[in-house]
């Protein structure tokens, strides 16, 4: 994959996973978090956002850094859903285990805080 496909990729998957309303994301922080894993500055997470923007991600810029809006659910909804499933009574405790990871997985990172 090409540098830049794989920067657009690691910027589109941090604002999906890791941002709403309550929680955008400067990009100096995106950049410190994307170099983590693949040499990225401020610039060039600009560039992608810009990016992602026009080709139609709902990202929005705020005084306070970026978020993707349109998320299907609230915090309050993620909270419920993972508590129902925890409480539910019916499934052995490893079963409802493995469902919570993958639950945990299709869910924003910052709702399991």
């Amino acid at each position: 994959m090409s540098e830049k496909k794989y920067l657009i990729i690691l910027v589109l998957k941090i604002l999906e996973t890791n941002t709403d309303r309550e929680h955008p994301i400067t990009q100096v922080r995106l950049a410190e978090q994307i170099a983590d894993v693949y040499p990225c500055d401020r610039k060039t997470v600009g560039r992608n956002i810009a990016f992602l923007q026009k080709v139609g991600y709902p990202i929005v810029k705020t005084t306070k850094g970026f978020y993707m809006a349109g998320k299907q659910f609230t915090v309050e909804e993620v909270d419920f859903i993972m508590r129902v499933v925890r409480e539910a009574t019916g499934k052995p405790p490893e079963e409802t285990e493995r469902l919570l990871q993958r639950l945990e997985r299709l869910l924003c990172k910052i709702y399991r805080e």
